[in-house]
């Protein structure tokens, strides 16, 4: 793979579904939550089908190395309603640190 071939859209598509093809799909059950504000926050039933990419680890034609990585990082914050847990999770206090506040 080099920069030309990440450029033809065509082939990425192509090769991506190529390689999700040799893996197997997940389904799972599991419960949402939809915080609305005031910490309030609902749970409901959603199903999320995903692969699990450590899955190509199996895959004969892949070469498969790991790398030990910090796994901080900020949560997406995508409403108003959801500052009461980014703030309790610590992701408000690493998202400032990343920050230069002039």
């Amino acid at each position: 793979m080099d920069r030309a071939k990440l450029a033809n859209s065509e082939w990425v598509d192509q090769s991506v579904r190529a390689m999700a093809a040799k893996l197997p799909t997940y389904i799972t059950i599991k419960d949402g939550k939809e915080r609305w504000g005031l910490g309030q926050e609902d749970a409901f039933p959603v199903t999320q089908f995903e692969k699990l990419w450590g899955d190509m680890s199996t895959l004969s034609d892949v070469s498969c190395e790991y790398i030990a990585v910090d796994t901080m990082r900020g949560q997406q914050l995508k409403d108003p309603g959801q500052l009461d847990g980014w703030v309790r999770d610590g992701s408000s206090q690493y998202i400032d640190a990343l920050c230069k506040w002039s």
